[in-house]
């Protein structure tokens, strides 16, 4: 077998890359029969075309033969990387790949002097678990995946509405205040694509999503704001969205609200980490 070669990815490399993140994710559903995370093939596509192409996302291919055979990618827009997606062609999974890939990403992290990496691993999913384990990725929080219609009540005196640019400096302080540190490349970004929502209570910007869904991330000074947004969403779109199951308050939320469980993800990090001090739904991201 000749040796594995990893480099630079490329947006020339975008449609191979989408292929085998679906093929990759089809694989281990169907094994565990859980929901595709990918969705489709084109919006596999779709995604990796789309990372590749923002200012701020690295990524990299794994080569055999002249073949692409994984790709990883990481968001450097802030202080904390967020590493994913990470996969591998089904065919060559037991080859390294996936363990080079994860190991230059941290080297380069290592060289940049990042404050910390994070990723959101699939918890039926024990050999990518078992492989982030063992380059030192602590647990941090267990995440259920939410989807479905939303019916529950609003919050009296939350009013949520589109964000603005003007908005971006009162999200990034909520952030920081829940966090330790902002989003603001992601917001930024979200704020422009028009899927960012804020939420007011008393006059005063008291919390954010970027979107609802899995790409998507929220925060808010207390429950009562992310549950204020979450019932403002028009829908959830692809597998759902992230919710941190060690709060009680909006899980219990989601299931009065009828929302269904479809499955559940770890989140991970080394370096820094701040036990967030407010009300957050992380994103696929992290």
């Amino acid at each position: 077998m000749t040796e594995l070669q990893i480099r630079e990815a490329t947006p020339d490399d975008a449609p191979m890359c989408g292929r085998i993140m679906f093929d990759a994710f089809e694989a281990l559903a169907t094994r565990h029969h859980f929901p595709i995370e990918a969705g489709t093939p084109q919006l596999a596509d779709f995604q990796i075309k789309a990372m590749l192409d923002t200012d701020g996302i690295y990524g990299l291919v794994a080569e055999r033969d002249g073949h692409i055979v994984g790709s990883a990618l990481q968001d450097e827009r802030g202080k904390i990387v967020g590493i994913g997606p990470v996969t591998v062609d089904p065919a060559a999974s037991d080859a390294g790949a996936g363990r080079a890939l994860m190991n230059a990403l941290l080297e380069r992290s290592r060289e940049r002097e990042v404050a910390g990496v994070r990723l959101v691993q699939t918890t039926y999913n024990y050999r990518s678990f078992s492989l982030y384990a063992k380059l030192g990725f602590a647990v941090r929080e267990l995440l259920s995946v939410f989807q479905g219609t939303a019916h529950g009540s609003a919050i009296p005196g939350a009013v949520v509405r589109a964000a603005t640019p003007d908005d971006i400096a009162a999200c990034d302080e909520i952030c920081r205040q829940v966090h330790g540190h902002d989003r603001h490349g992601e917001l930024q970004q979200w704020v422009g694509a028009g899927t960012a929502r804020v939420v007011e209570r008393g006059g005063r910007i008291t919390g954010y999503a970027t979107g609802f869904g899995y790409i998507w991330h929220a925060v808010g000074q207390a429950d009562d704001d992310v549950i204020a947004l979450l019932a403002g969403a028009d829908e959830f779109t692809g597998l759902g969205f992230l919710v941190p199951s060690r709060n009680t308050r909006l899980m219990a939320w989601c299931f009065d609200a009828g929302l269904q469980l479809v499955q559940q993800s770890t989140l991970m990090t080394t370096g820094l980490y701040n036990e967030p001090q407010g009300a957050w739904l992380p994103s696929i991201g992290y």
